[in-house]
């Protein structure tokens, strides 16, 4: 399925059956995770694939969640890796990707937050010194006749308020992405989930490269939102016929020729 036809009907499921996904989906869902490249030069993590839906439920209830709250589901997907420069990006680009195949294959997912490190760790059995990154819940979808999806459509910024031109608070317009045939990967990267719906990323766009930035004075979840992001860039990048890649090698000289404000992160490049 196309990249852009996908992420317009993705969406978050937090109600699941509590039938069991069939092996072969499940295979196929881990390989897609273990093909994935990352953002990382060396992969250095670890795919879970959790089939104690209940047992898991029950155990992780307060110390992992959705705002606070635990999802009950049949299978749980966890990402352990090892602590280097770019490993929450790298976690959350690979987990997103996860979320996007699951969704091919007919599976809802849901992001959760990881609150007690020690106590997921201890539950799920993980015994390395590898870090908990990310956790989704993961099943069929829960159709009820009497369930209803309740939640609020989230809202997004516009373009326009995500993207300078040239140096940091120069908005950039539709006008000059039109002209350089970029609307759509910028369109589709707003797409990208993020925890609180809070759009956490900002984009300098210089003549043949962009450069992300992420605030981030609300800790560690807005690194895993970045990676989310430069995986809905780089895919979109790609349908439009650009085979462009990130570049997360420390580019801290960017800061002052850009104007970066200090309490935003330079999280990588990508060549056009």
């Amino acid at each position: 399925m196309k990249f852009s036809k996908l992420i317009e009907d993705f969406r978050t499921i937090r109600d699941y059956k509590k039938q069991a996904v069939e092996h072969e989906k499940i295979e196929e869902l881990v390989h897609a995770g273990k093909e994935a490249r990352g953002i990382a030069k060396g992969r250095n993590i670890s795919i879970l694939f959790v089939d104690q839906g209940q047992e898991i439920y029950q155990h992780l209830s307060g110390k992992a969640g959705y705002y606070g709250k635990m999802v009950e589901a049949p299978h749980y997907l966890v990402i352990t890796s090892k602590e280097f420069p770019g490993y929450l990006e790298n976690s959350g680009y690979i987990m997103e990707l996860l979320r996007l195949k699951a969704w091919e294959l007919g599976l809802g997912t849901c992001w959760l937050s990881i609150e007690d490190q020690s106590a997921i760790k201890e539950v799920l059995g993980i015994e390395s010194e590898d870090v908990v990154t990310a956790f989704a819940a993961v099943g069929y979808q829960y159709k009820g006749i009497f369930k209803k999806d309740t939640s609020p459509k989230a809202s997004r910024l516009g373009i326009e308020d995500l993207i300078f031109s040239g140096r940091w608070g120069r908005l950039s317009t539709i006008e000059e992405l039109e002209n350089r045939a970029l609307v759509n990967i910028f369109y589709y990267a707003r797409y990208a989930p993020s925890w609180g719906n809070k759009q956490p990323w900002r984009f300098i766009l210089d003549k043949d490269q962009v450069i992300l930035t992420l605030f981030c004075e609300d800790g560690e979840s807005m690194e895993l939102d970045a990676g989310i992001v430069m995986l809905y860039f780089e895919k979109a990048a790609h349908e439009e016929g650009i085979s462009g890649v990130w570049d997360v090698e420390g580019r801290e000289d960017l800061r002052a020729f850009y104007g970066i404000p200090k309490e935003y992160k330079i999280v990588g490049t990508f060549k056009l």
